[in-house]
């Protein structure tokens, strides 16, 4: 009785050709169904941010020697509505009312369930946003846009959603 001797190389060759395959439709499968969020903090397209990026940190620079914003951290819950006001203020201390603010309550891993409060009222300085609710539980970003002239700031605040 004979034992033959078989070459294994060929099989090895096509199960690794095999293998890479599987894992290239593994990783397409994962890359389309966790898209890529786009980042707002500029509230702008990532283009536009990228041509005007000094123009911008120049705008931050200059209200940033005049004026300061206040978010004052507190968590949101779950089970009642949530109001945000900010404050805008001289760095004297006293209110800004000519300022154009806008707000974005956005999750830090997805653009799916942003709010987008309207502000209701301004008084001395302090921008009341209309109340939301908050679907889901964990950390919140809150992101503001303000422009005060030719000066513009932007503000991010991490806060936590709890029941």
């Amino acid at each position: 009785m004979s034992k033959s001797k078989g070459n294994y190389w060929p099989h090895a060759i096509l199960l690794a050709i095999f293998g890479v395959a599987g894992l290239c439709v593994w990783t397409v499968n994962i890359a389309v169904n966790n898209p890529v969020e786009v980042d707002s903090f500029y509230f702008d397209s990532y283009q536009d941010v990228e041509t005007n990026y000094n123009d911008i940190i120049h705008k931050q620079e200059a209200f940033d020697q005049k004026y300061r914003v206040i978010l004052p951290r507190k968590n949101l819950t779950m089970d009642k509505e949530n109001q945000i006001v900010l404050k805008v203020e001289s760095l004297q201390g006293t209110g800004a009312n000519d300022a154009n603010v806008t707000l974005v309550l956005t999750r830090p891993d997805t653009n799916k369930y942003d709010k987008k409060p309207k502000l209701v009222s301004v008084n001395d300085g302090s921008y009341t946003f209309e109340p939301f609710l908050v679907e889901k539980p964990g950390r919140w970003q809150i992101m503001s846009k303000v422009t005060i002239g030719d000066m513009t700031s932007f503000n991010k605040l991490e806060v936590n959603a709890t029941n």
